[in-house]
């Protein structure tokens, strides 16, 4: 990525930690029987209670849940084809959605209600790419995917039906990622051309345009709000391995509030996935170049650095929080299987 005169979250960055302050991160155990491919993608449904989502060898959408002490002892298929990754959500409501996008190239999805899966049903679409999805207020959630022509097709949940998607204009060249800002509004973030950096914001009901906040990145985005005053942070990874992030103070909706990319090192084979394990902290995993996953904490003021915290992975981890101060991230290992750990 290409830095800017304002560094992301204020650096220095420590490219190691001392190995005490990773103490807490527990051991690597199973998800589960089960092999899954591509990129998982997991969500808080309660304190405590994670569910995650990820593709089958078989074309369909696998699901497992995590009570903040042991997984389920297997991976549960749903059913229909699908062509891409998940996205799951909470809801803000007790409930999770997951979303994936059909062969057919519709919104398929299912929602987790703490208890059990609903049949997976479809919504009407012409999706391109996998969904962002992301919770825009309590019992709403907000699904995009890139369209055949390069912009964004949506829908919005109401909590009950879907609306028909629409689409906006723009020119992505990667799946959207989308976050709650927590303050009423989903960021969505997409690379264009030049990989470039582009951002939307959906607000009291409408899209406020998108802006251009710069950036060389590879791969995909990963946003994730840090629950404190609409912030919301957009990580990246940058043709040189490194892992970038960019920050919107949850202001007016200009470039201005953008502090512009600044880089939180490490080497790395894909993007990291970040999530907030309270106010205004964050918990980012990443998969180095030797396939094992490594952690870093920003802990409101500064990054402590990326430390090794083992396994073995390819492809981009999923970490979601337990609302316990803590997170679990998962892993698609070489052999497919799925491990997950805990921590900091």
């Amino acid at each position: 990525m290409k830095r800017t005169a304002v560094c992301f979250l204020l650096l220095p960055i420590c490219l190691a930690l001392a190995p005490a302050a990773w103490a807490s991160w527990g051991s690597f155990v199973s998800t589960g029987t089960g092999t899954g491919l591509g990129t998982p993608s997991c969500a808080q449904v309660s304190t405590g209670h994670v569910v995650c989502a990820v593709r089958s060898g078989k074309s369909a959408i696998m699901v497992n849940q995590f009570d903040g002490t042991a997984w389920g002892t297997k991976w549960t298929s749903l059913a229909g084809a699908v062509a891409s990754d998940p996205s799951c959500t909470s809801d803000g409501a007790g409930k999770v959605i997951c979303a994936v996008t059909a062969t057919n190239g519709n919104l398929q999805w299912s929602i987790y209600n703490g208890t059990i899966w609903s049949a997976p049903a479809k919504v009407i679409a012409a999706l391109y790419s996998a969904p962002g999805c992301a919770e825009y207020t309590a019992g709403q959630v907000l699904c995009a995917a890139r369209n055949v022509s390069g912009g964004l097709a949506w829908s919005l949940y109401n909590g009950t039906v879907w609306s028909a998607f629409a689409n906006l204009t723009t020119s992505a060249v990667s799946q959207p990622s989308c976050t709650t800002d927590n303050n009423n509004g989903v960021v969505c973030a997409i690379f264009t051309t030049g990989y470039v950096t582009l951002v939307n914001r959906f607000a009291a009901g409408v899209w406020e345009g998108f802006l251009s906040i710069g950036g060389i990145a590879g791969g995909e985005p990963d946003c994730t709000s840090l629950n404190s005053g609409g912030k919301v942070v957009c990580f990246a990874k940058a043709y040189n391995t490194g892992i970038f992030g960019n920050l919107f103070n949850g202001g007016a909706w200009v470039a201005g509030d953008w502090a512009g990319y600044g880089g939180i090192g490490g080497s790395v084979n894909e993007n990291a996935s970040c999530t907030t394990q309270s106010a205004g902290l964050l918990v980012c995993g990443v998969m180095g170049l030797d396939n094992a996953l490594f952690g870093n904490i920003y802990n409101g003021s500064s990054w402590l650095g990326w430390a090794k915290i083992g396994g073995t992975g390819v492809s981009t981890p999923a970490c979601a929080p337990l609302g316990t101060g803590q997170v679990v991230c998962i892993v698609l290992g070489i052999n497919n299987k799925l491990t997950s750990v805990v921590g900091p």
